[in-house]
């Protein structure tokens, strides 16, 4: 079994190193150590294939079980609409909202190089606490657990599969201050925690993004607030209705995500 005491950090340069990583039987205490790293989390390549297969392979040494809960989601999804496709399954298994089964699931989540750098960009200041808005498997909630141990996490995601896959290796990791829950964001009861940030991707439809966006503008009434979107569409529906969200980084190099912030006074 791989000590990672001795384990060079040095070596964590190539997907290679990565793949030898994953090829290991590695103890608990081992991941813990890893997941403490942040040369863990960062792509040896600024490319969007090399931050896929990297993340995928960092979901596997964590070990996250994603290929088979998705699997299984699909096959059940199929009894519903056995011509489907990601469009239509997760409507079909969920109620009629759209949770993506059967999306690749790279696309589904955010790289964890992209979390490690939209939290540097954000400059997170401690016990700050961080919401992500559809957060499936809650990546984000990994990186902040393993180097941002002042924050707090709270990851709202429907699909309790996913939400219980997320919290089971939090829970493993002993990362106390991120957690998973499962959430219809749209549903009428729900009420929008306070936070210092907010991420979104393009989890739903129009109407339920522009709730959403509602309620982060409830509360940036009360205090400042910074929002990360992830995705075109919610990007579209906040320059069309949402002017009072300022955007203050747009990816460059990642062109992958967008920071706004919000004080509305």
């Amino acid at each position: 079994m791989l000590q990672l005491e001795f384990f060079p950090r040095t070596e964590l340069k190539s997907l290679s190193d990565f793949q030898r990583l994953e090829g290991t039987q590695l103890s608990l205490s081992d991941r813990k150590l890893l997941a403490h790293h942040p040369e863990f989390y960062q792509t040896p390549k600024a490319n969007d294939v090399i931050r896929r297969q990297h993340a995928n392979m960092v979901d596997r040494i964590l070990g996250f079980r994603l290929k088979y809960i998705e699997e299984m989601m699909i096959a059940e999804a199929r009894g519903f609409e056995p011509d489907g496709s990601h469009e239509t399954w997760g409507p079909a298994l969920h109620s009629g909202v759209q949770t993506w089964v059967g999306l690749d699931l790279q696309t589904l989540q955010t790289p964890y190089s992209e979390c490690l750098r939209i939290l540097q960009l954000l400059k997170i200041k401690p016990y700050q606490h961080i919401i992500d808005l559809g957060a499936a498997y809650g990546r984000m909630g990994i990186v902040i657990g393993g180097l941002y141990i002042k924050n707090s996490f709270t990851g709202y995601e429907y699909v309790k599969a996913r939400v219980d896959e997320g919290n089971r290796i939090y829970k493993e990791l002993g990362f106390n201050r991120s957690q998973l829950i499962a959430q219809d964001l749209f549903d009428k009861s729900f009420e929008l925690p306070m936070a210092d940030v907010y991420f979104i991707y393009d989890y739903g439809q129009v109407e339920h993004i522009d709730h959403t966006l509602k309620q982060i503008e409830a509360v940036a009434h009360k205090r400042p607030v910074k929002v990360v979107v992830r995705g075109k569409f919610t990007k579209r529906i906040i320059a069309d209705r949402h002017p009072w969200l300022d955007l203050q980084y747009e990816g460059k190099l990642e062109e992958l995500f967008s920071i706004y912030s919000a004080f509305i006074v």
